[in-house]
């Protein structure tokens, strides 16, 4: 299965980006063998055009950014890819969305800063952009250099939706070109749990029990009919909070990478997935994929 050609890795030039681009090599090489392509995007922000006196500073800026670009890009040249580079001047989040339409970009590879005031660029990225997402971030990604990220065990959090399916897809794909362990973890909420049992106030603990026993066995054949079969699949069924369950599988099974869709099925009225996706991001161990 090809999955993406046109990897745009998104580098600001400071310390994480040799960690973006060694998962941007790392993704090239698993998606599409001999044909894919890394192609650097670094954006100078400006949230208003620049007045006339600063532009002789903003092009030597410029000059001195797009030599460091084409410094990596030699690099990743080296590993047997091809790149290219693009420097843009603009308010972020609307350029990255005209840059990766104009270059046509399968998938966007990028840091994560998280501020607890504001939502931080990589945040607003995340949430805007329609296309699959590898947000480099955690423990496992500290130390990545080019050509020596080692993708051995990935955890796929899956709810039974279609954007989960694609996720799966995904991993299946990917845990296959990387002969990486592969995870399925599914959370049963236990705000679901809660609720139900918030119906149910006369049961009593015996009977909580069993109800427990009975959704984990559901959702454990769910999770089998969803893989089309559980032979041979390591599977996780939890009862948490998602995200905690899935950052926690993770850890515990020393993950490289988590893997899941970007939105899916509702727990509660008005709750999507998207929510998850974005408090597994945050506290994740790993680097984390989002497939839309």
């Amino acid at each position: 299965m090809t999955l993406w050609r046109k990897i745009l890795a998104a580098v600001d030039l400071g310390s994480d980006t040799e960690k973006v681009l060694a998962y941007a090599l790392w993704l090239a090489r698993s998606s599409a063998e001999g044909d894919a392509e890394v192609h650097l995007l670094h954006v100078m922000n400006y949230a208003l055009t620049p007045p006339a006196y600063m532009m002789p500073y903003i092009e030597k800026e410029r000059e001195a950014d797009n030599a460091l670009l084409k410094e990596w890009e030699q690099k990743i040249a080296s590993q047997g890819i091809r790149t290219d580079h693009t420097f843009a001047v603009g308010r972020l989040v609307e350029t990255f969305t005209a840059s990766f339409r104009e270059l046509s970009s399968d998938v966007l590879v990028l840091g994560h800063r998280s501020h607890l005031i504001r939502p931080s660029s990589s945040e607003r990225l995340i949430r805007s952009l329609p296309i699959p997402l590898l947000v480099v971030r955690g423990g496992k990604a500290e130390g990545a250099t080019l050509g020596a990220t080692a993708i051995k065990r990935i955890v796929c959090a899956v709810d039974f939706s279609e954007n989960s399916r694609r996720a799966m897809e995904a991993a299946r794909s990917l845990a296959e070109k990387s002969s990486a362990a592969l995870i399925m973890v599914h959370a049963v909420s236990s705000l679901t749990l809660e609720r139900s049992f918030a119906k149910l106030q006369e049961i009593s603990e015996a009977g909580r029990n069993e109800y427990i026993r009975h959704l984990l066995r559901g959702a454990e054949e769910s999770l089998c009919s969803f893989l089309a079969g559980c032979s041979g699949v390591e599977r996780a069924v939890t009862i948490g909070v998602p995200y905690k369950v899935i950052n926690q599988t993770a850890a515990e099974k020393d993950a490289d990478l988590i893997i899941m869709g970007a939105k899916g099925v509702s727990y509660i009225k008005e709750v999507l997935l998207g929510s998850v996706s974005e408090a597994v991001i945050k506290s994740s161990p790993c680097p984390v994929l989002i497939i839309r």
